[in-house]
């Protein structure tokens, strides 16, 4: 049986137990009315690889906008098991978008990693992966692109985890530096995030006034992993000794990484006739 629907857009969103997935949910419950499904969590349980369960989420939800934030986003895992990552950022998103019904929009999430090792900030043309992760991403928005009007958004964000046994970079910087545990922040990497509260808001007003394409979605000017971990322990009154700064050349067994994923963010500015935020302003206002 199909939900019932009010006036307001029908938002499922695939992935729900990402990092992302609850921040999401709370941004697109002010738009319509939320589902979420993953394989083990939200309100309903799909396997998106399968294509028996997808065609039942989809008779079941009737969506007016999907966003999807599956993905496998461990680079190094990528890089050690390219089929999965295929399958996971590539494949799932060709049939997703294959059986969803032509009135429903397509909202991929992608990733910064889809940009070359060269000097940023990045515009959405200039393209080239330097490892699996961003090459079957990119993949990914190829598939989404297929369909009409869809909508593609490259990002990087942080912010506490909402999802028990998932950490990102934030996690990872105030649980070790609570903890004066030695850890290593790279001089060398520079990006552009935004935290994931503003990010989802983003997301939202995109697909409000019926954008579609890519978009970058970031910070209007980012810093060095070094700086913004240094940023985010004096917000937080934290204490720095336990850390050095270092390079990402010293960890051999790191999968290639571009050095400079800083976003440009004219796109969306003038889209939505706004300016964005600076990753300092962020943590400022969101840590």
């Amino acid at each position: 049986m199909k939900l019932k629907k009010n006036n307001q857009p029908t938002i499922l969103i695939v992935g729900a137990s990402g990092l992302l997935g609850p921040y999401l949910a709370e941004a697109g419950a002010l738009h319509g009315n939320v589902f979420t499904a993953a394989r083990k969590t939200g309100d309903f349980f799909c396997d998106l690889t399968v294509r028996d369960e997808l065609d039942s989420l989809l008779s079941n939800v009737s969506p007016d906008w999907v966003i999807n934030a599956v993905a496998l986003t461990d680079v190094d895992e990528c890089e050690l098991k390219p089929e999965l990552a295929e399958v996971m950022n590539h494949i799932l998103v060709s049939n997703l978008a294959d059986v969803l019904p032509c009135s429903a929009k397509l909202l991929q999430i992608s990733t910064d990693q889809v940009y070359p090792d060269l000097s940023g900030p990045h515009q959405e043309e200039n393209i080239g992966p330097v490892n699996v992760y961003g090459q079957t991403k990119l993949a990914g928005e190829k598939a989404a692109l297929l369909r009409p009007n869809s909508l593609v958004i490259r990002t990087n964000f942080f912010g506490p985890s909402r999802t028990f046994g998932r950490e990102g970079i934030y996690d990872f910087l105030v649980g070790n530096l609570s903890n004066n545990n030695p850890i290593t922040l790279f001089g060398d990497i520079f990006f552009s995030p935004l935290h994931m509260r503003t990010l989802s808001n983003f997301v939202f007003d995109l697909l409000a006034v019926d954008a579609f394409g890519i978009f970058n979605i970031a910070s209007r000017a980012g810093m060095s992993k070094s700086d913004f971990a240094k940023a985010i322990a004096t917000k937080k009154k934290l204490d720095l000794s336990s850390a050095h700064v270092g390079v990402s050349s010293s960890v051999p067994s790191r999968a290639p990484r571009a050095r400079d994923l800083r976003l440009d963010v004219t796109r969306l500015e003038e889209t939505l006739n706004i300016r964005m935020p600076t990753l300092q302003e962020e943590i400022n206002s969101n840590v």
